[in-house]
């Protein structure tokens, strides 16, 4: 991540791969991301608690997949407001790691 950091600058999100948080932690994106956890984007599957240590731990933003009434009680705490993703984003095309442009994230 530092050499990334040096190559492109702040011009850049890290996404990690579907679901990364709840199957690997929180503790093991930090350690990948060292200190540039806010420049990426973490995927909590459906932990409405692993997205919320994320965001704690100052993960840029959390994708979890919850219900409306979870997504309004995580966006009523200020510091989690407008962080918290429920769809994946879209990966531009020559970031994009799936083998093929039709395969489904």
């Amino acid at each position: 991540m530092d050499r990334i950091v040096r190559l492109k600058g702040k011009h850049f999100l890290a996404l990690s791969v579907e679901s990364a948080g709840s199957s690997f932690g929180v503790p093991w994106w930090l350690n990948i991301m060292n200190d540039h956890a806010g420049l990426s984007i973490l995927d909590c599957g459906d932990s409405p608690a692993v997205a919320r240590q994320a965001l704690d731990a100052r993960v840029g933003w959390a994708i979890c997949r919850v219900n409306a009434a979870q997504f309004r009680t995580l966006e009523s705490y200020d510091q989690y407001r407008g962080r918290i993703l429920t769809l994946r984003p879209p990966s531009s095309h020559h970031d994009n790691l799936r083998e093929h442009p039709h395969d489904s994230l």
